[in-house]
């Protein structure tokens, strides 16, 4: 058993009587290491595999994709726990507390949905796996799902029959998320956003549809193409030169393929912002969501917010309608009949987990202290700025393929401010 010294501060000056040194279990590092990279890689990929399942071998259920969903969360959970109790207590107590108000809730309710709690769960989940990785693991992970997921999308612009025959999209939502066969309106096999009625922002003209490579929707590629941009961020000096040139130049062309117009904004103020934020607090980027709110209340109040177009105004305006549309119940968390809020994933979080959880999950996740580290202060802003963004017009968000690897950067970033320079290799 190694022994490692970590802190627990935000200064490393801090004084010794609140430094604590923490066991680390190095014999087991042969397993958890490949075991994790490999959880976050089915996090990533079991959806596209599923669908050349449901394609090729036998139709699959809505049960079946939510249990494989469980599983990876629970088998995040279960390594992210094989560390230190006085490090990983604070997310522990998280999961606890989560599952309880989701007991709760349902009992009220007087039915049960695993859905809602995998989906709860999968920020504890994999916060703690992020600390278990160490950061060649993580860095080789990404970069090589980076890879994979450039080529399919330029082989999915390139060859879309193809592509569309090889995935049956369509089927595949049908089967599994209860979508209707009809609301595919762009034709092909392809996900119904693979087409905008308004046409592309980015390759204008160029009549190649909106990609979505290994994530079957093209919103969840700009995702994770501003996820991707985050991690450039959190590993930078870490990075090699080839390394940086690959995750920038990647991460723009994927921009392109999907058409994120949402995403290409998001990046565009990371770049302005986030230089910015390695002198910012961390715990300040807890005031993002709450300006946002001011900001659409006053823009609201003025008659700013374009109620029609389909703009970032104009899905901003939706989704305040859809939050002050909720009822009692619904805010609560314990309205029997579900409300679908596609384009508003704050009203969606809000209905399924409750006000309460959504409040006290930001203000956890916002005073949390990732120190006085550049980069870990930078992925700390990036990833609450993403959420004030992003949460308010989409629910897409939530969904594990992009969000395993937002909360896995989070957890990295949180285990390596706590860790002394030079130990581990860590960084």
């Amino acid at each position: 058993m190694a022994r490692i010294a970590v802190s627990g501060l935000s200064h490393p000056a801090a004084s010794p009587s609140r430094t604590v040194t923490l066991p680390l279990d190095r014999s087991m590092a042969w397993a958890t290491q490949p075991a994790a990279a490999a959880l976050l890689v089915a996090a990533v990929t079991f959806n596209a595999a599923f669908a050349w399942v449901n394609a090729h071998l036998f139709a699959l259920t809505p049960s079946i994709v939510s249990a494989a969903q469980g599983a990876i969360v629970l088998s995040a959970l279960a390594i992210g726990v094989l560390q230190p109790a006085t490090l990983i207590a604070r997310w522990f107590i998280m999961a606890w507390l989560l599952l309880v108000t989701v007991a709760l809730t349902s009992a009220v309710r007087g039915q049960f949905e695993p859905k809602i709690l995998g989906d709860i769960l999968l920020l504890p989940a994999f916060i703690l796996l992020g600390m278990r990785l160490d950061g060649p693991t993580l860095r080789r992970t990404v970069i090589g799902l980076q890879l994979l997921i450039l080529l399919l999308g330029m082989w999915e612009l390139a060859q879309p029959v193809q592509f569309g025959a090889f995935f049956h999209v369509v089927d595949y939502y049908v089967n599994t998320r209860g979508y209707d066969a009809n609301a595919f309106w762009a034709g092909g096999d392809l996900f119904l956003s693979s087409e905008r009625p308004g046409g592309r922002l980015l390759l204008a003209g160029s009549g190649l549809h909106r990609g979505s490579s290994l994530f079957l929707e093209p919103v969840s590629l700009g995702n994770w193409a501003v996820v991707a941009a985050l991690f450039t961020a959190a590993m930078w000096r870490s990075l090699s030169r080839p390394a940086r040139a690959f995750m920038i130049g990647s991460t723009f062309i994927l921009l392109a393929i999907c058409d994120g117009r949402l995403a290409l904004s998001v990046i565009l103020l990371f770049c302005l912002w986030l230089p910015l934020c390695r002198w910012i607090p961390d715990r300040f980027s807890i005031a993002y969501l709450p300006l946002l709110l001011l900001a659409l209340s006053t823009g609201g109040a003025l008659g700013l917010l374009d109620q029609t177009g389909d703009n970032f105004g104009g899905r901003l305006a939706v989704g305040v309608e859809a939050l002050s549309s909720m009822d009692l119940d619904q805010m609560l968390g314990i309205s029997a009949e579900r409300v679908r809020f596609d384009d508003a994933g704050w009203a969606d979080f809000v209905q399924a987990q409750s006000l309460l959880v959504s409040v006290g999950l930001w203000l956890f996740l916002g005073l949390t202290s990732f120190g006085t580290g550049a980069q870990d202060r930078m992925a700390k802003h990036g990833i609450m700025l993403f959420l004030t963004l992003c949460m308010p017009i989409s629910n897409s968000l939530l969904s594990i393929k992009t969000a395993a690897l937002m909360w896995v950067i989070y957890g990295f970033c949180y285990a390596r401010s706590r860790r002394i320079p030079g130990k581990e290799g860590a960084a």
